[in-house]
């Protein structure tokens, strides 16, 4: 569908859809094929035969990312700007960060104490209203300690950010095993912290406010061998100020998406955001996320990222034969895209993934390459003919870095940079759409 907004001869817009976590490995009881490879994918297929395929490493190869960084480098950022996960969670709750402060997601925990006097994980999620983290927290209030300010802030779903001020250094670990009935991990400053001093007192500051935590969350009544209620902290950052993502690619960029963490991303990449609730059944789900990117088209966005996360949900269930069923059921609400129903008649479509979520190891997220796939006009076909890991491996795309996505997008949509050339000051990397003329008078 034309957007009447565009003038002729406009470059095309760009349509990423991303599915979270499709990337896995090969599982005997899939037949030595991935869950990718051993669903029934005719829509994925259709497009990568009409496009160009290709294998993308986020991260670089073997380099495990999560969701927020992964998306950060492929919308075209340096990693080395990465803030911090915090920094986006916070944003997407509504908290605001000040640049001055060292941040933690906390999530709020049920934990035991053990006869050593170490704290093992029960639930990550509390089974408890959001009322009484609320209470719990206006409990702590703030503690003072060698010259740092540590506080905690409730933000809803049993959730909040723990704020660091007075001096504080990001170079520190986090206490979140990840996995239950594992201790909660010690706070220390990083081997490689840039100021030593800092990280060490601010590793100090967070272990006295994490025992005050635990002896006012016990207040309750709770003894030693009870689970009672516990901030676990992760996800270090500090806001800082970045490129928008305008800026870095000369487009005005939405995203389609659930939860705080994309809308976080979007609000501090001045980015639009468009919440869309997840449907149970996946097909429906992408389906409507379609829908809802193609309305983004039409009100003047020039690239839209349409997110999905069931196959990531999938993967984290450890059952590879689920995940395939999943992959299956995603495809089938691909079928408008593969007849670009809805959507601007020049869109380039790209779909791909931000990491492998391998669904029979203890991995969290993997270092694996997924496959990617770029289709539209000048784009030209190659000969691969299935969406999948081994096959994609292929393609004339060939492979890519996450730092060579953005890039990748740009040059087949006729507005990459051209290197060397210095029209304007910017530093994003795409080709300046307008600049300054000089002027004699």
């Amino acid at each position: 569908m034309p957007d009447p907004s565009r003038t002729a001869g406009s470059p095309p817009p760009v349509l990423v859809v991303m599915l979270d976590g499709v990337g896995d490995r090969a599982w005997p009881e899939l037949d030595g094929l991935t869950p990718l490879g051993a669903a029934d994918t005719p829509n994925l297929d259709t497009l990568t035969r009409k496009g160009a395929a290709g294998i993308l490493h986020p991260l670089g190869p073997g380099r495990a990312p999560g969701t927020e960084l992964a998306h950060f480098v492929l919308l075209g950022y340096p990693v080395a700007e990465y803030p911090g996960r915090v920094v986006f969670e916070a944003a997407g709750c509504g908290f605001e960060l000040s640049p001055e402060d060292v941040a933690f997601r906390a999530l709020f925990s049920s934990v035991r104490r053990s006869a050593d006097g170490s704290l093992v994980l029960v639930e990550h999620f509390a089974d408890v209203e959001d009322d009484v983290c609320r209470e719990f927290t206006g409990r702590l209030g703030h503690l003072e300690h060698d010259g740092l300010t540590v506080s905690l802030a409730f933000t809803g779903a049993r959730q909040g950010v723990l704020t660091v001020s007075g001096g504080a250094s990001e170079d520190v670990t986090d206490c979140d095993p990840f996995f239950t009935g594992r201790p909660i991990a010690a706070v220390h400053p990083l081997d490689d912290a840039r100021k030593p001093q800092a990280a060490r007192r601010t590793a100090d500051a967070v272990t006295a406010f994490l025992r005050h935590a635990y002896e006012v969350f016990r207040a309750d009544g709770s003894g030693d061998s009870e689970a009672s209620l516990f901030p676990v902290i992760k996800w270090v950052g500090r806001k800082r100020t970045l490129a928008t993502f305008e800026q870095r690619t000369g487009m005005r960029g939405e995203i389609v998406g659930s939860g705080t963490l994309l809308a976080g991303i979007t609000a501090e990449l001045g980015m639009g955001f468009r919440s869309v609730p997840v449907l149970p059944d996946a097909g429906a789900d992408v389906e409507r996320r379609l829908s809802e990117a193609s309305r983004a088209f039409e009100e003047g966005a020039e690239f839209v990222l349409a997110h999905t996360k069931a196959a990531d949900t999938a993967g984290h269930a450890k059952d590879p034969s689920l995940k395939r069923d999943v992959i299956t059921r995603i495809d089938r609400g691909l079928a408008s895209l593969v007849e670009r129903s809805g959507l601007p008649d020049d869109v380039l479509i790209c779909v791909t993934s931000d990491h492998g979520t391998p669904s029979g190891t203890g991995l969290i997220h993997s270092g694996d390459p997924v496959p990617v796939v770029l289709n539209g006009q000048g784009v030209g076909a190659d000969t691969v003919e299935r969406f999948a890991e081994r096959e994609c491996a292929t393609g004339t795309l060939g492979q890519l870095r996450g730092e060579d996505f953005m890039p990748v997008l740009l040059n087949a949509r006729g507005t990459t940079r051209y290197l060397g050339a210095r029209l304007s000051t910017h530093v994003g990397l795409h080709w300046p759409g307008d600049y300054e003329a000089f002027r004699v008078g």
